[in-house]
């Protein structure tokens, strides 16, 4: 407990700059809110930054650009932990990067309704009801009604197979929406009925989360649709937008167009250490706020952002956080629309290969180190296997008589940034240099960002653009 307790205080440590949250009363709202959901800030800010680690084929990539809602993946993982045997739910714990506690076999969880109050064993019971509040303190904890987020979870499975009462009864702690579809003998519909699903809970934004129609043999489908909302504090004006180069590299560049303006005072910090400078923009009433990370030029590195972003370390960047002092910055940046479609299945079946390799091992490892260090640890080891061999995803405490095998795990993202603010789903000028003490920040090459919830730091979204023209 011990070291959780370093980890979460080590979070919990970031001051806020903005001056609508600095009286005591606020404070102390805050500290409570972490309090009652450490164990689940705990999990996203774990996988965090790392995702792009986790879920990108480096083989793959060529100038592109990344995005992923760490919330949306930690709530996927947290529902196959309800269904699966005691084994593979500790490989999903380690994979949220918990601390290991052997309490967790007994846990229950009471439910009371207006006929009848029943009790479960959930394993990791405290970590799923802290989640699960979260996700709902999200959703309605919005004080000023300053943005908007809204966060559904689906389990679409076949006709012919019956889910074990308990598993169905505790996806409740997510409010998961589970539907019966025929994937064998009508998966056109069952695509239809996904799709049409998806658009409903983004807002119409992600309406092909399956393009083609689904395999006859489909056995279930697990999903999370995450929409966000928001208007900057501090809005720009379109007459002051210009286009210009955005430079993909040394040698390439693309027209985009840029929004800018000066900021009197906004949290900004430079780093040597870490190689990088960040800004902060905060949207309407300062409840949410968007980090711009841009790399040190380094003789062309700077624009390996992929690079950049797998040497970010976790507790590097809440100190860079903590350090942002109010500044006056001259700011520029591109126009963005990005989207994002990630199979999980792929990578979770690596992960397993890792854990049978290494989990041992780990697991004691982890005992005497900071879990920040620990997650470090396994993100290395994790990065540098090379393996075909890849064990099933499957559920053995989700179906009556029969191992739920899950056919995949999607999320799809999209996010936009206008002078306006952004809305999100999951599912040849320049500035001139100013003089004095004001800061440039010009996002004309690869950068990493991350939106974040303010009052409880749970990371929404992280990303990195190397190309903004890229649609």
């Amino acid at each position: 407990m011990a070291n959780y307790t370093r980890y979460i205080l080590a979070i919990l440590f970031i001051q806020f700059t903005t001056t609508s949250l600095q009286n005591p009363a606020s404070i102390n709202k805050i500290n409570e809110l972490r309090k009652q959901h450490g164990l689940a800030l705990e999990a996203i800010f774990g996988l965090g930054i790392r995702l792009q680690v986790l879920l990108e084929d480096p083989s793959t990539i060529s100038q592109s650009n990344f995005l992923v809602s760490p919330l949306s993946v930690t709530l996927l993982i947290s529902q196959l932990m309800i269904g699966a045997d005691a084994n593979f739910k500790a490989e999903l714990y380690s994979l949220l990067s918990l601390p290991n506690n052997n309490d967790h076999k007994h846990d229950i969880i009471n439910y009371y309704g207006n006929y009848e109050n029943t009790s479960f064993t959930v394993p990791y019971a405290n970590f799923h009801t802290q989640l699960g509040n979260l996700l709902r303190k999200l959703e309605t904890n919005n004080f000023l009604q300053s943005f908007t987020l809204n966060c559904s979870n689906g389990l679409f499975y076949n006709q012919d197979i019956k889910l074990l009462h308990t598993f169905a009864h505790n996806l409740r702690i997510y409010e998961t929406e589970i539907k019966k579809l025929n994937f064998s003998t009508d998966p056109l519909a069952s695509q239809r009925y996904i799709n049409s699903w998806a658009a409903e809970h983004t807002n119409g934004i992600i309406s092909n989360v399956f393009p083609s129609v689904l395999p006859r043999t489909t056995s279930a489908i697990f999903t999370n649709a995450l929409y966000f909302k928001a208007d900057w504090e501090t809005p720009f004006s379109f007459e002051l937008n210009m286009n210009g180069p955005f430079h993909i590299s040394q040698q390439k560049t693309v027209e985009v167009e840029y929004m800018q303006r000066t900021f009197d005072s906004i949290p900004y910090a430079d780093s040597q250490q870490m190689g990088c400078r960040i800004v902060q923009l905060p949207y309407k009433n300062n409840e949410v706020a968007m980090y711009f990370i841009l790399p040190h030029v380094q003789g062309g590195k700077e624009y390996n952002i992929r690079k950049f972003a797998e040497k970010l370390k976790s507790k590097d960047l809440l100190l860079l956080i903590d350090q942002m002092k109010n500044a006056k910055v001259a700011f520029q940046l591109p126009k963005l629309k990005l989207a994002n479609s990630l199979s999980i299945l792929d990578p979770l079946q690596k992960y397993r290969v890792f854990e049978k390799i290494y989990g041992a091992q780990l697991k004691r490892n982890d005992q005497s180190k900071d879990p920040l260090e620990a997650v470090e640890k396994r993100i290395q080891l994790y990065n540098a296997l090379s393996t075909t061999e890849k064990i099933n995803i499957e559920l053995g405490e989700a179906a009556e008589n029969e191992v739920l095998k899950v056919s995949n795990i999607i999320q799809q993202v999209s996010l936009s940034v206008d002078e306006k603010g952004t809305e999100a789903a999951a599912i040849t000028a320049s500035i001139i240099d100013y003089i004095g003490g004001t800061k440039s920040f010009r996002l004309e090459r690869p950068f990493a960002f991350i939106v974040r919830h303010e009052l409880t730091t749970a990371t929404l979204f992280w990303g990195t653009v190397s190309d903004p023209s890229q649609n």
